[in-house]
């Protein structure tokens, strides 16, 4: 017989690189727009879509594997909000391409649905298996909600530097969708 999350091992590990992989392009993104605030333009925009395509994929590798173990209707429910939000939220820096006033209406709506929909489903993991990334999770949504508005009010430099710390916790969410082990 086999367990649930060797079941659902597949789709978990994968996710967790695409979280890691997309957290390093946001943090070296993070760095660059500190070191050089003109740096921000058209390619760091482009270059965010991708890696929030990733951060989403990332999010329904943890919604199958708290679905896989049980976790409530709130953990799954809040895990597919935040999944689109996220979607939503990397297609609108392409239409920053176009239109960077509407686009950043856009990707913030949408970064604050995606965070609260990760720290919905972390407060939800909190009575769920152990087995759930419940502390990552927390933190890749309270960081971008209690940081990025405020550093972006003090300027580009701080701004950036937030959204760096914001692609770690994303690390270390990849990293422990990764450490998941087998039954």
């Amino acid at each position: 017989m086999t367990d649930t999350l060797a079941r659902t091992d597949t789709g978990v590990r994968p996710s967790g690189v695409a979280a890691a992989l997309a957290g390093a392009v946001i943090t070296v993104l993070g760095i660059v727009g500190a070191l050089d605030p003109a740096a921000v333009g058209a390619g760091w925009f482009a270059a965010v879509v991708p890696a929030g395509l990733l951060f989403a994929a990332a999010i329904v590798g943890v919604r199958r594997l708290a679905g896989a173990v049980g976790a409530s209707g709130l953990v799954t429910g809040a895990l597919a909000v935040a999944a689109v939000a996220m979607t939503i939220f990397s297609l609108a820096h392409a239409y920053a391409l176009v239109d960077e006033d509407t686009a950043v209406i856009l990707f913030s709506v949408f970064m604050v649905l995606a965070a609260g929909g990760l720290v919905v489903a972390a407060f939800g993991m909190v009575r769920g298996p152990a087995v759930l990334p419940r502390w990552t999770t927390l933190a890749a949504g309270v960081w971008p909600l209690a940081t990025i508005p405020a550093a972006g009010a003090l300027g580009d430099v701080p701004r950036s530097v937030a959204i760096a710390v914001w692609g770690l916790t994303w690390i270390a969410l990849g990293i422990a969708l990764l450490r998941t082990r087998r039954g």
